[in-house]
């Protein structure tokens, strides 16, 4: 597995001494060029919700735009009960209403929905979500204030909020309006669950590069470069809608920080104090709804200048044989991540956590005893207790209460609970909302991606599982994947010892392949700092809480349009952690190079390297390394703050 993640270089990969002392004192300026001008090349790029790379490789403005003044962020019984006297009203302000189709979504149901004062016919319910949908004709809408009535029978749930005051209730048939006093009892003040979804393109969305590297001229190990001016250059397809103004930045490591220049508008990159990475970003703009503007090509180039370099005696020969390559995946979306101590801690010591494991020889046995754990801490489960109770996603108030079961305990629990006592062993884990089910995904440096564990797909606790294909295990996108493409044969499910494993076309008792319709992951896995942002009782409802983002297989949603957080981008789900690259580059001095050392790692703490085979030691993010004749060897790798190693990165060189 860790084979992949190696290139070697059987060539010489850089050559040391006389030959770059030549190139640096004959060698004339020259052009370098970076180019993204496709669709692998902008996927490795994030973007926000605006915007969708499209199948013909252009950088576009998404069609498909949401409007909502709540997140869903309630309670399912605060809710508004319709009917022929008591009506709900809810406003929304359009800036242009061009579009080729219009989709009020309505949680729960309404009897009867009028538009601007027209009254809506067709409608339907979106599949196993709670949400009802009405088709709007476009012609109806218009710039400004529209008011949408619902009456005659139903219930509506109301997001607690003072602004923007949107929604209004009558209990006398529509006659007389009231912002301020909803749901039972006139006490609450908020806003319904309703949203417009409309066919047209947003006004802005922004598109940001990888950081590259400037030095980066093909070799394994980076020369010394002088920057003397960098061009940005924008290719667009010709359209008369809206415009791409284009920003960049630099700094001297891969990671942005304060020491980065501020970002800054690309005509002045002439004058941009380059320095060794570098980054852009595009901000499409349409002052036209019904248009959009592409970005065809994006084409970085700067002129470059070998910096002269000073030595003394014979300069080495250096040989690289082996440079870990690391994915360097990065999401489009921030991620909170919960941080070591405080209820963190009680959890692990509590419940004597590394005890749980530590039969586990293996980082996959490991996962699965504590699988099992969770499980069978509710056996029964599905059972609400003498609390009829839906508790939150907090390990420690559910483990309180399941045996004996005094609150529910369903999926959505035992997959809190395995994701918490992961984090509380130092590892990377997360929920995952499937439809109609729960699980976990958690981050494997053995296999150097995310994998599901079911944790609860079944009254019986013996069925706890995870999914696997030739022997690498899965995560979700993975297994629905195949279950969309009828391959559900090649997936085996693997159980706890003793049950051990059976195919994926042999499920029954437990949740089937369908639950794979379509997930979503949370923000965050800091559940045992804040409930919030997250809804109280999760699952035990139909979904209807906007904070998670869902998976769809295009830039317009299908599966989840009632959501305003979709991709269709994996590495927004399955982003690379607890890598460490390895950037080498030459110095002054013949036989040393300096290496920089960068790390996505939660909780991250310090980077530890190896020399020669010696022993590991702290080590800052940039250091000299001194290279002897012969094999020289460095190993590196990051630790987070719960005292977990990360996946060693490996460089190999021969000097000569």
């Amino acid at each position: 597995m860790r084979t992949s993640r190696v290139r070697m270089f059987f060539a010489l990969a850089v050559v040391a001494g006389c030959m770059l002392l030549l190139c640096a004192t004959e060698a004339a300026s020259k052009t370098i060029t970076r180019r993204w001008d496709g669709k692998p090349e902008f996927e490795q790029c994030t973007w926000d919700g605006n915007v969708e790379v499209a199948d013909d490789g252009t950088v576009r403005l998404k069609e498909s735009v949401l409007l909502q003044d709540e997140q869903g962020a309630t309670h399912y019984n605060n809710a508004e009960a319709l009917s022929n006297k008591v009506w709900a009203k809810k406003l929304f302000v359009i800036d242009d209403p061009r579009c080729e189709k219009a989709e009020l979504f309505v949680f729960a149901s309404a009897a009867r929905v009028a538009c601007n004062g027209t009254a809506l016919s067709k409608h339907r319910g979106l599949p196993s979500t709670g949400w009802q949908v009405w088709e709007v004709p476009p012609e109806l809408l218009q710039k400004g204030t529209n008011e949408f009535v619902m009456s005659g029978g139903g219930r509506l749930v109301i997001e607690h909020s003072l602004y923007p005051n949107r929604s209004a209730k009558s209990v006398d048939g529509g006659k007389t309006w009231d912002f301020d006093r909803m749901g039972f009892g006139g006490v609450e003040n908020g806003e319904y669950l309703v949203r417009l979804r409309l066919k047209q393109y947003p006004r802005a969305g922004t598109i940001t590069s990888q950081v590259f590297d400037l030095a980066d001229l093909g070799g394994a190990i980076r020369p010394q470069i002088r920057f003397k001016a960098g061009l940005l250059a924008t290719h667009t397809l010709p359209t008369s809608a809206g415009s791409i103004e284009t920003e960049v930045r630099s700094g001297p490591s891969r990671i942005p920080d304060e020491s980065w220049s501020a970002w800054g508008i690309s005509a002045a990159t002439s004058r941009h104090q380059w320095r060794q990475f570098a980054q852009w970003r595009a901000h499409l703009k349409t002052n036209d709804v019904t248009q959009t503007p592409a970005l065809e090509e994006m084409r970085f180039t700067a002129e470059v200048e070998p910096q002269e370099v000073v030595r003394t005696g014979e300069a080495p020969r250096i040989n690289v044989l082996e440079l870990t390559e690391v994915g360097r995946q990065r999401r489009s979306h921030p991620f909170a991540y919960q941080p070591p101590g405080g209820r963190l801690r009680v959890l692990r010591e509590r419940y004597r956590l590394e005890e749980v494991v530590s039969k586990g020889k293996t980082e996959m046995e490991k996962f699965a005893l504590l699988r099992d754990w969770v499980r069978f801490t509710a056996p029964k489960g599905w059972d609400s207790g003498t609390t009829q109770w839906c508790p939150p996603w907090d390990a420690l108030i559910i483990l309180e209460m399941n045996n004996p079961p005094r609150a529910l305990c369903m999926c959505t629990h035992f997959s809190a609970v395995f994701t918490q006592c992961a984090l509380a062993l130092g590892y990377t884990a997360r929920e995952v909302i499937l439809d109609h089910h729960c699980v976990a995904e958690i981050w494997s440096n053995r296999f150097g991606k995310w994998i599901l564990m079911d944790t609860g797909n079944s009254a019986d606790p013996t069925l706890n599982c995870h999914f696997e294909k030739d022997g690498v295990p899965l995560n979700a996108l993975e297994i629905r994947r195949l279950w969309k493409a009828g391959r559900t044969a090649q997936i085996e499910v693997v159980y706890t010892p003793p049950r051990g494993r059976i195919s994926g076309d042999k499920i029954e008792n437990q949740c089937g392949f369908d639950v794979f319709r379509r997930f979503a992951i949370p923000f965050r896995n800091n559940h045992l700092v804040s409930p919030f942002p997250g809804e109280l009782e999760q699952g035990v409802s139909q979904y209807y809480c906007d904070v998670y983002l869902w998976w769809e297989d295009e830039a317009v949603p299908v599966e989840s349009p009632e959501y305003g957080k979709t991709s269709c981008r994996p590495a927004d789900f399955y982003w690379t952690l607890n890598e460490t690259g390895i950037d080498l580059q030459e110095t002054a001095q013949a036989a040393v190079l300096q290496v920089s050392l960068d790390t996505v790692t939660p909780n991250f703490e310090k980077f530890l390297v190896s020399i020669d085979g010696g022993a590991w030691k702290d080590s800052p993010a940039s250091f000299p390394w001194k290279l002897h004749g012969g094999e020289n060897l460095l190993r590196a790798r990051s630790a987070n703050r719960f005292g977990a190693k990360g996946i060693e990165s490996v460089a190999r060189l021969e000097v000569q």
